[in-house]
């Protein structure tokens, strides 16, 4: 599962329906999720998007309009969608009545559409959306959201740094650099300090907490740094800095959390014995959709894209 939720649109005036994507868009961010829409305005087109393996398999709902104007009409295009697809979700709609519509998908005898008036599309929407996410949204299966959104971001912050770099002068490649030495004496300081406690120590729990690297915090704050050098990006580094101090610490409590097993029931706890329920999940992934905006918009604008 990943951030963004993607929904190929047959629909053959776009423009008539941004209040219903609009809609759309900001429930599903409400959850932590980027909606993603790819137009289609035929059948035809349709079948080009779905006939591509690549595309097709990174679809997640299909809306399918009824009136498409000149060529073929959302119905017909409703058996190339389950011939394509046999088990993925479609929501038809139309101006007229979700009746109108039910009998002519049950004519056809296809299952898994759910029909829906222009009007109603939206609730109609997310509605399909809930009851898919749902079956990923569990404690388990967001951890892996969190931990595969915050790698790409480690991935932009590596980019960008190398980008930034190389646009510094000697100057401020000289204070990056010595930034660079600053850390690395500081873990060689924890380091040493770590070793002692290790000699010290008298039982194995004693030395679960005891790891150094030089990680993507080190990486995020050089970044952060040499932006600040350059006199680039002060906004964005100030969210960065809410990044790293709230967001990172968050994902990092991720890796280290207890499971506690009641029958089919599962609770989560961090290392604090804090328990992490849906609704703490839903806020970090609302967090982590900004921030891999962020991350990636200053990517973009550092590679000159």
């Amino acid at each position: 599962m990943r951030l963004e939720f993607n929904i190929l649109w047959v629909e053959d005036q776009p423009a008539e329906v941004k209040a219903q994507r609009d809609r759309i868009e900001l429930q599903m961010r409400k959850e932590g999720f980027k909606l993603q829409t790819q137009f289609a305005t035929s059948i035809e087109e349709a079948d080009k998007f779905i006939s591509n393996d690549v595309f097709g398999d990174h679809i997640d709902l299909i809306l399918m309009d009824f009136e498409l104007g000149e060529g073929q009409n959302g119905g017909e295009g409703l058996g190339m969608v389950r011939d394509r697809f046999p088990f993925k979700d479609i929501v038809f709609y139309s101006a007229q009545v979700p009746q109108n519509l039910k009998k002519l998908v049950a004519e056809q005898v296809i299952s898994g559409v759910f029909c829906s008036s222009r009007l109603d599309l939206p609730d109609t929407v997310i509605g399909v959306f809930e009851v898919l996410v749902k079956k990923v949204l569990d404690i388990d299966h967001s951890r892996g959201i969190v931990m595969g959104a915050t790698s790409e971001i480690d991935g932009f912050v590596n980019d960008s740094l190398l980008q930034a770099f190389a646009q510094a002068d000697s100057k401020v490649r000289s204070a990056a650099l010595g930034l660079v030495a600053e850390q690395l004496a500081d873990i060689r300081k924890r380091f040493e300090n770590d070793c002692e406690k290790i000699k010290k120590a008298t039982e194995l729990s004693d030395l679960i907490s005891l790891h150094n690297i030089y990680s993507s915090a080190h990486r995020l704050r050089l970044f952060r740094k040499l932006l600040e050098k350059l006199g680039m990006h002060a906004d964005e580094c100030q969210e960065m800095l809410s990044y790293a101090q709230e967001t990172m610490p968050k994902r990092n409590d991720l890796a280290h959390v207890t499971v506690k097993r009641s029958g089919f029931s599962r609770k989560i706890f961090d290392r604090h014995g804090t328990e992490l329920t849906t609704d703490d999940m839903r806020a970090l992934r609302v967090a982590l959709l900004n921030h891999h905006e962020l991350f990636e918009k200053v990517a973009a604008k550092l590679s000159g894209g």
